[in-house]
């Protein structure tokens, strides 16, 4: 059994005034704003167009990137409760892109549990808790790459709404767009196995709310391939989504919760059923002003297992199964 601890943080908080004049003809233009991000974020001007980087640390996942507005003037898009119609927005706008975004991602608890068991072996076999479970690979569990480098074509923005104040703000954040993925090395047994993989997906993300209701999505589609002659390439699918209202015990399924799928199915013609499949769903309870709750999940994996001593994979392929408990923590 694996056991994942993760903490959601906040989300950016952005607020606009509308002039008079705006209100009355129904196209917003925003005469100010403020901005405040949860992490180290910078913009500026150039060439008429907007420009930025983001440097976002974590235990879990780290990144860092530059991106640019390809479309000098900012289009002022209102929210719609209507979530497919957020969508189905969000695609219309991504063509042709009208942002860029470059990428480099790391995920430092997986690479540090892959290091460790490579190299201080009798250090990492101090987290282990009975025959078969390691505390250190647990929470590293599920990732796939110690690091990648992405590049974004496509569209980002916000969905404004107005408050009782005639304020602007943003109710989402979405983007839609092409995303290419690659890197030098993958984990397998948390292990680094040397490869040159590349990643071509097309996203749909977002996350938004306003005062206690909260949601978010992520929807992707895609094709992997590893670079490795015993691994089959896998087209990939996608599937997270979670809602949230704080302060109110909600028993539905898809209210006050967080769940997520993801399928990689072999493109090889010898190859049939799944790759690999990644499903967890968690229920989230109020707690004062908080809310908390516990994510239960699955991951099932058949393909040939890697050997870390002989560094080779075996010729038979094995079925796998992780399961997984990750507390959930929502401020």
């Amino acid at each position: 059994m694996t056991v994942i601890i993760g903490v959601i943080s906040l989300t950016p908080l952005i607020k606009a005034q509308a002039d008079e004049k705006s209100k009355k003809s129904g196209r917003y233009n925003l005469a100010y704003r403020t901005l405040n991000y949860k992490a180290f974020n910078h913009t500026w001007k150039w060439d008429g167009r907007k420009w930025g980087t983001t440097l976002v640390p974590g235990i879990y996942k780290s990144y860092s990137s530059i991106n640019a507005d390809l479309d000098k003037e900012e289009e002022v898009i209102l929210w719609d409760d209507d979530e497919f119609g957020l969508y189905r927005d969000l695609v219309k706008r991504s063509i042709p892109p009208g942002f860029f975004l470059i990428e480099i991602t790391g995920y430092p608890m997986a690479s540090f549990s892959a290091w460790m068991e490579e190299n201080h072996i009798n250090s990492y076999k101090n987290f282990d808790i009975g025959e078969d479970f390691n505390l250190m690979k647990s929470l590293g569990a599920g990732i796939q790459e110690p690091w990648s480098m992405s590049l974004f074509l496509g569209h980002i923005g916000p969905f404004w709404d107005l408050n009782e104040d005639d304020e602007l703000f943003i109710a989402a954040t979405g983007v839609s767009g092409l995303v290419l993925t690659g890197g030098l090395h993958q984990l397998f047994e948390n292990s680094f196995v040397e490869s040159n993989w590349f990643r071509a997906e097309w996203k749909l993300k977002g996350s938004g709310g306003y005062g206690p209701k909260k949601r978010s999505w992520d929807l992707k589609i895609g094709y992997r391939w590893y670079g490795i002659s015993e691994i089959s390439n896998t087209a990939t699918l996608v599937l997270k989504r979670s809602k949230t209202q704080k302060s109110k015990l909600d028993w539905r399924i898809f209210h006050n919760s967080a769940a997520s799928l993801e399928l990689e199915i072999p493109t090889s013609e010898i190859e049939d059923g799944f790759s690999r499949i990644h499903f967890a769903y968690g229920k989230y309870f109020p707690i004062r002003s908080k809310l908390g709750g516990l994510k239960l999940g699955v991951i099932y994996e058949n393909r040939r297992e890697y050997d870390p001593l002989l560094k080779e994979f075996s010729r038979e392929k094995t079925r796998q199964f992780e399961f997984i408990i990750k507390p959930l923590i929502l401020f």
